[in-house]
């Protein structure tokens, strides 16, 4: 099957899957991000997604993948029978195109979708590892959100971020019903001014009261927000809240874009990647930022 054509079917499935999920808008399997057993490197975008319904439907106990190849170079097998999932990627090539202009032949580089296949670990022979249970850490969000830097304003009502101004506006922790709830809404906010384009330059036009395309914009940086929220949470061990619940029948309103769209799907998990990634530079000590 070629790429495009298994990306398609993939994003299908999780459209569905996210349907079908219940009060989340994105389930988290254990809690815990998908990632290659071999290298330690962990899967972004839409790979975390795919990976974590591949792992909660198959029942498996780690989010450990490798590769056959990688299988082997541990002195592994894959176990009779067993099927790979899809990992996908742009890999950027280099082309010649003509210039409509001026009919001369261009160098430019061009992403084209790529794809391998990975198994988990309790796919083969290899020992399976326990992965480590996260506990709740708040020193370390706290370090995030002072290495950040950004404004936050006295909110009586409720929080939201200001991109003309680059603020977040936030009741205080004291009013909310938990700790996690606190985190979780400010985690939302936070990942809205990652897109301001003093940082990762999203488009933050959308509204609601627009016409077809600003409802759209609005709806993906919504979803853009949600899932840098899930991602963090899952980082810094944080128990799932009653927000989920309240704000899973708003997001998965927005589904029909993505039917629409189904690269859309892509987007919104590869922009979120790429905010919590940026955030995630500010949960280190100032010591160890200015080091890097």
């Amino acid at each position: 099957m070629k790429a495009q054509d298994q990306l398609n079917q993939t994003v299908e499935r999780l459209i569905e899957k996210i349907e079908q999920c219940g009060t989340k808008w994105i389930t988290p399997f254990n809690s815990s991000f998908p990632a290659n057993y071999k290298t330690n490197t962990a899967y972004n975008g839409l790979n975390i997604m795919n990976l974590w319904v591949e792992a909660e439907e198959q029942g498996y106990r780690t989010n450990y993948w490798l590769t056959f190849n990688q299988v082997k170079d541990l002195k592994g097998q894959v176990k009779k029978g067993e099927r790979s999932t899809p990992i996908f990627f742009f890999k950027p090539i280099k082309k010649l195109i003509e210039d409509k202009e001026t009919g001369e032949r261009v160098e430019k580089t061009i992403p084209v979708l790529k794809m391998y296949y990975v198994f988990n670990i309790e796919q083969t022979t290899l020992e399976i590892p326990t992965q480590e249970e996260k506990s709740e850490r708040r020193e370390e969000i706290e370090q995030l959100i002072q290495n950040y830097g950004i404004q936050i304003k006295k909110s009586n009502n409720r929080a939201y971020y200001m991109p003309a101004s680059d603020y977040i506006g936030m009741p205080t922790q004291e009013d909310f019903l938990t700790p996690e709830l606190y985190y979780a809404t400010f985690f939302h906010e936070l990942a809205h001014s990652t897109g301001h384009t003093s940082r990762l330059n999203r488009d933050l036009s959308g509204n609601t009261m627009g016409g077809q395309k600003a409802l759209k914009a609005y709806a993906k940086e919504e979803l853009i927000a949600e899932t840098t929220r899930a991602f963090l949470q899952v980082h810094f061990g944080l128990n799932s809240t009653d927000m989920e619940e309240q704000n899973a029948a708003y997001l998965k309103s927005w589904l029909k874009p993505l039917k629409d769209d189904p690269k859309m799907l892509w987007k919104i998990f590869s922009d979120a990647s790429k905010a919590f990634n940026y955030l995630m530079k500010f949960a280190k000590s100032e010591e160890v930022q200015k080091a890097a």
